[in-house]
């Protein structure tokens, strides 16, 4: 049986590792017959630090004395290491037609949406995609106008359009997994144009225009297969007849009408929402995260994680969590999506509001590092018990925000040591936010609650990364979309909903995910689950 040999310094592609693994086995290089790479990430806590691998081993030695030997990292790879890192190949099941009577509705070409859509075309379905904004090369330039000239689309923007809101938030993968069906939606992913290193990376990036370059090859697969897909096209309302989802209205008047509605609408999506409630489906209150951006020169997150700034390792990350003592009562608070090499973004999708974000390109190469800190809120601070209380919860903070900063949505900021002392600051550093910042009380922008959590974070990651309280650090306002602030009920193994049969509240905007793989696998499923009922196997 082959081991699982982990924690060997990974030097580069060209450089074969055999003679590493052996040193660490304690065997000659003659004695491995074979290994498969598995996984790659930095060890920062090194000095200096180091790229670390995992491998799928073979030996022509008996595995057993080499386990005697009580190696660190070094075990059996057994079948359920094999389980996890086996193909999901569902294409190769064999099934009965697809009905020609049944017709799957997706609206949203997000992560959700686009993965429900591919999974139901590759089984042959009647595929209609339906998206509010533009195609993805569209709306690039839409973001470009916005950020460039403050001319907003409401469609067609940071959060509307073809590839969701990851298609401008940097493109990163929150998972470690790669196995079952996570491994199907990465194969995929490097079929249409990822690097197929994210196959190996333990925390894998995209990067916003790699993004731009993989989306319209996933979407002329589905026009390959037969799926409909069309852009510029707003749902209005839910078609209901006898208590069941029977299509859709558009803005326009026109309807379309099928079997299933999948509706994968994003996490800004406040009419389609309003749109699933009006037609009888369910959702409650959810918890949220609130804060703002963090932004701090590249170089000073190197130095505080590796020592020192190497060409020969990534730009640094970090991942850290606040969670002050109980008797304090202060909310936790973590960072959240992280950018190194990126920017802070303008990301609202509404006219008086301000929202803010952060991205990388797929080299990181800017100048900046960038996250969100962010404090849990939780379904008591909202004001009403209907299931759009948070809805108006972020809408209060986007607007003070928008007035604060003096409108044209400029961000209000602070530098970190000035938010610490509770002072407005004087001057501000240059930021990589593109619609400008003004120099701002960020306590006039957000609750009691947010602000004492983003405190007590800073105070407690500036102990852990060495200047990140200090005066290099920014403060950039508000972060407030990073999930949506509901859950559709909906029934767990059809993945419809509790109260309006035929229609599928599925990912981010239904409450069921919080990133681009969660909402992938959320649409993955939910498509599986409709071909399993619509045409079994034989």
């Amino acid at each position: 049986m082959p081991l699982l040999v982990t924690n060997i310094v990974w030097e580069s592609e060209e450089v074969d590792p055999t003679g590493s693994i052996a040193k660490h086995l304690e065997l000659s290089s003659t004695e491995i017959t074979s290994w498969q790479l598995l996984k790659r990430s930095v060890d920062g806590r090194r000095r200096p630090p180091v790229w670390l691998a995992n491998y799928k081993v073979s030996i022509s030695s008996d595995e057993e004395s080499v386990l005697s030997k009580g190696l660190h990292g070094v075990r059996l790879y057994t079948e359920r290491d094999e389980a996890r890192y086996a193909e999901y190949e569902p294409e190769k099941i064999k099934r009965a037609p697809w009905p020609d009577s049944c017709r799957a509705i997706v609206v949203g070409a997000g992560p959700a949406g686009l993965f429900a859509a591919l999974r139901l075309a590759e089984v042959g379905a009647n595929v209609v995609l339906l998206e509010r904004g533009g195609s993805v090369d569209e709306r690039h330039h839409h973001v470009r106008r916005f950020w460039r000239h403050r001319e907003l689309d409401l469609n067609s923007n940071v959060v509307f359009g073809e590839g969701g809101a990851g298609a401008f938030s940097d493109g990163k993968i929150y998972t470690r997994r790669r196995d079952g069906e996570l491994g199907w939606i990465f194969r995929r992913l490097v079929q249409f144009g990822a690097d197929p290193k994210i196959l190996e990376e333990g925390w894998a990036h995209l990067g916003t225009d790699k993004i731009r370059e993989i989306i319209p090859r996933l979407r002329n697969r589905l026009v390959e297969l037969g799926a409909e897909v069309q852009f510029n096209t707003t749902v209005s309302s839910l078609l209901v007849e006898k208590g069941n989802c029977v299509g859709v209205r558009l803005v326009d008047g026109a309807e379309i009408r099928g079997s299933s509605v999948l509706m994968a609408t994003g996490h800004s999506a406040r009419d389609s929402w309003r749109a699933m409630l009006d037609a009888g489906a369910t959702a409650i209150q959810r918890p949220i995260h609130i804060g703002v951006r963090v932004e701090h020169p590249q170089a000073v997150i190197d130095r505080a994680r590796y020592g020192e700034v190497s060409s020969d390792l990534p730009p640094a990350s970090y991942r850290l969590t606040s969670k002050p003592p109980k008797r304090l009562n202060i909310r936790p608070a973590h960072t959240f999506c992280m950018c190194p090499g990126g920017t802070v973004v303008a990301a609202t999708n509404h006219d008086g509001r301000v929202v803010v974000n952060g991205m990388s390109y797929s080299k990181r190469r800017a100048f900046y590092a960038n996250s969100a800190i962010v404090v849990e809120v939780r379904t008591s601070d909202y004001e009403g018990d209907d299931a759009l209380a948070g809805v108006r919860y972020q809408d209060k903070i986007e607007s003070a925000a928008f007035e604060v900063g003096g409108g044209d949505f400029a961000a209000p900021a602070q530098r970190v040591e000035d938010f610490i002392a509770n002072r407005i600051s004087t001057d501000l550093p240059k930021v990589s936010y593109p619609l400008s910042v003004v120099s701002a009380d960020l306590r006039t922008v957000m609750p009691p609650i947010i602000i004492e959590g983003i405190l007590e974070a800073l105070r407690h990651f500036g102990k852990k990364i060495t200047g990140f309280d200090g005066s290099d650090g920014v403060l950039i306002a508000p972060e407030t979309r990073t999930t949506a602030p509901l859950r559709f009920e909906r029934d767990r193994d059809t993945f419809e909903s509790l109260s309006l049969p035929g229609m599928l509240p599925i990912g981010e905007g239904a409450g069921f995910a919080g990133g681009i793989a969660s909402a992938a696998l959320d649409g993955l499923r939910a498509a599986s689950s409709i071909i399993e009922r619509t045409c079994p196997r034989v």
